[in-house]
């Protein structure tokens, strides 16, 4: 899933390099004002890996291996947003602070495979235990925006921001007779993540952009015991990704709303 992710960031890149398109100034007219509002409901999935396999033996002469299978589920959440927009191209076209409340949620598979038994015993190939956990998150998020204007009503976003992630809640049930004894999921109520987004915006009416997007973890910063930014649930991980629909809405700016138009902008 890393791979794939670093490969879109990549071809995202290559894309918005090769484009040649010229750049406007956002949100294409002078009459609005430079700051406004979003919002966006979400939809959240996290893809799970597939941990080593682990060989076991006891003197009672049986032996058998483990591997951990996991798998994420949908969930959902809502953002709520403020941009503000920047003259002109300096480090984006503009910045982007949201605060959330974000649900994950997977299925952890242990998967048991008996390999040897006492002489007599019967030999039971395969054993599988179901768990399942959950967790909620608030999350503040701050974000630089690119943006490349494709036509006059739409356009490619993409940036990296900061995220700090409080955990609000979590649950996890399991039926692996060991339980949780030696390690316990979840027990950090602080995470501090960078996060990459891309999206690509239309514009709706004269004062509403709907903008989809598609944002994951790509580095942790705290705490600092791992620099992988997944969602870890014993030994599987498990690479978040977060599906959202923006609405952000423009708001007339009564100083400049008859002021001339921009040359070269496209008219709203």
């Amino acid at each position: 899933m890393k791979k794939l992710i670093i490969l879109g960031f990549l071809f995202s890149q290559f894309l918005l390099i090769n484009a040649q398109i010229k750049r406007k100034t956002f949100p294409l007219s002078r009459e609005f004002k430079k700051s406004g509002f979003s919002i966006s409901p979400l939809a959240t999935i996290s893809f799970g890996s597939k941990s080593d396999i682990k060989s076991f033996a006891n003197d009672a002469g049986f032996e058998w291996e483990l591997v951990e299978v996991g798998r994420g589920t949908w969930n959902g959440g809502v953002e709520l947003g403020w941009f503000k927009t920047f003259e002109g191209y300096q480090i984006g076209d503009y910045f982007d602070g949201a605060l959330s409340y974000r649900r994950f949620s997977g299925v952890h598979h242990f998967e048991e495979t008996n390999i040897k038994v006492p002489t007599g015993s019967t030999l039971l190939a395969f054993k599988e235990y179901k768990n399942s956990w959950r967790f909620e998150t608030i999350t503040a998020a701050v974000r630089i925006i690119d943006i490349a204007f494709q036509k006059p009503t739409s356009f490619l976003t993409w940036g990296f921001g900061v995220n700090y992630d409080y955990l609000l809640a979590s649950r996890f049930d399991s039926d692996w007779p060991l339980g949780f004894s030696e390690s316990k999921p979840f027990d950090k109520k602080h995470a501090v993540r960078v996060h990459f987004q891309v999206g690509y915006g239309f514009k709706i009416t004269k004062h509403l952009f709907l903008i989809p997007t598609l944002e994951t973890p790509l580095l942790t910063i705290l705490p600092t015991s791992s620099l992988n930014p997944a969602i870890q649930f014993l030994d599987v991980n498990y690479q978040p990704l977060i599906i959202g629909v923006k609405f952000m809405f423009l708001r007339k700016d009564p100083v400049n709303c008859n002021t001339p138009q921009l040359k070269n902008m496209p008219s709203m």
